[in-house]
């Protein structure tokens, strides 16, 4: 009878210590169970990211957390974005519609299957379609015409000729030299005609109707010296070769000359005509609704309006207001461009260029891989989608690194048994997992990197 209260005792201390026990492993299983979302917080803060719902996010938009927060950057800091999927990876509905609907800035964006004409919707926003005949229309001489300067004028002009004639990556001696000579021809019919007060469809239109004897004659007569200079040296020079020089001009001129939808929509406004012009992206958002069956075709047209943007927006002030979003979908197909300049000086002028583009491979064919790989270390932000061939796998899991694993090993000798700790190497991600991404997407950004869930605009 004595000792029944100290077993009582006894019996309620122990049961204490074991409820105690387990409040105590539970903290330390939550804690290790967290420690990982801790760790992507705190990447997410030193990267210059921001988790929100998705009512709150402003910026563009990466994916999903595993709490479901947003991941996205904001609108107003620094930061280029690279995108990289394959056909139905989710780049436009996962990336860049989700973006364009949640950036708070201007924005320019190349729309090649509807989807963003559908679902972005912004007051102050243009679509500039050449195929539809209601479209507004865009004016290629707006940036030259706000120049004062007469020599900043030429060196435009010349830029645009560039841009209608560029180097072909891989071209023969042959075609190089009709480039290059053609080129001249060209540069100096848009600067004898566009002094002479002519739009710039009505100036290839005159070059392709014209045999290269009559063309020099009418540019000759426009009086203008620094054109004439242009074609002097074609001066008893090998008929057949300056023949060949005007046909590669034809051929460049062909589109801006002949296609009906590029004549009706390219020109300077009429009277009260509302016109895209690179100036416009200062106040609208404009969309280029273009299908993607005509891409090879419109091109041309595509690259003279992306270039000329990126030419007006290097005059803009440090710090810039609005911010403006020039979102490049189908990047290698407008062709070779000083990308990297841009990406260089337009950080610190309120201008994000976010890059889409299918594979590296597209890029290499285009730039070569040494220029490319220079191209994507001026991008802050990396979206891996999906990665369809070796090379690109182990490229980017490359980027992505290694993380160090431990190891065991048990040995057994002399009737007694020892275990022994190693570090081993591991790819981070391994990269055919970057090949069946599916849901996921992988971003790599300056605190490291995370995998975060896709997700599509039509979910929300």
């Amino acid at each position: 009878m004595v000792m029944e209260p100290l077993f009582y005792k006894l019996d309620q201390f122990t049961h204490t210590m074991l409820v105690f026990s387990l409040f105590f492993l539970a903290i330390v299983l939550l804690i290790a169970a967290a420690r990982p979302i801790i760790k992507h917080l705190q990447r997410v803060e030193a990267s210059g990211l921001k988790a929100a719902s998705w009512n709150n996010a402003r910026g563009i938009v990466f994916g999903a957390d595993r709490l479901g927060r947003v991941i996205y950057s904001p609108s107003d800091r620094e930061g280029h974005v690279f995108c990289l999927g394959g056909s139905g990876s989710g780049k436009t509905s996962c990336l860049l519609i989700p973006t364009l609907q949640k950036f708070s800035g201007n924005y320019f964006a190349i729309d090649i299957s509807g989807d963003i004409a559908a679902n972005v919707h912004r007051k102050n926003s243009l679509v500039f379609e050449p195929c539809s005949a209601d479209t507004i229309p865009y004016d290629v001489f707006a940036l030259i015409d706000g120049m004062e300067d007469i020599q900043d004028k030429h060196e435009q002009l010349e830029k645009l000729a560039f841009l209608i004639m560029p180097d072909i990556p891989g071209a023969s001696d042959a075609s190089l030299f009709f480039t290059n000579e053609g080129r001249k021809i060209l540069t100096a019919s848009l600067v004898a005609f566009y002094f002479s007060g002519m739009d710039f469809t009505d100036i290839c239109r005159k070059i392709i109707s014209s045999s290269y004897t009559e063309l020099f004659r009418e540019i000759d007569a426009q009086g203008n010296e620094e054109a004439s200079l242009y074609i002097k040296s074609f001066r008893g020079t090998n008929a057949e070769n300056t023949g060949g020089c005007k046909q590669s001009v034809d051929a460049a001129v062909k589109l801006f000359a002949l296609n009906r939808n590029i004549r009706r929509c390219l020109h300077r406004p009429d009277g009260n005509q509302i016109a895209f012009t690179p100036q416009t992206l200062e106040k609208r958002c404009v969309i280029f609704r273009l299908d993607e069956t005509l891409l090879d075709v419109y091109a041309p047209l595509l690259s003279i309006v992306v270039s000329q943007a990126l030419t007006y927006f290097a005059s803009r002030p440090i710090g810039a207001t609005p911010p403006i979003l020039f979102a490049l979908d189908e990047f290698s197909s407008l062709g070779k461009m000083d990308i990297i300049g841009a990406l260089q000086k337009l950080r610190k002028r309120g201008i994000r260029i976010f890059v889409i583009t299918q594979s590296l491979a597209d890029l290499d064919r285009i730039y070569g891989e040494i220029e490319r790989k220079a191209m994507l270390n001026n991008f802050l932000y990396k979206a891996i989608l999906g990665a369809g061939d070796t090379d690109t796998q182990e490229y980017f899991a490359k980027m992505i690194g290694h993380k160090q694993e431990k190891s065991y090993s048990r040995t057994t000798g002399r009737g007694a048994a020892s275990i022994t700790e190693r570090q081993e190497k591991t790819w981070a991600i391994e990269p055919d997992e970057l090949g069946r991404l599916r849901k996921d997407l992988v971003l790599l950004h300056p605190a490291g990197h995370d995998k975060l869930r896709k997700t599509p605009y039509y979910k929300h």
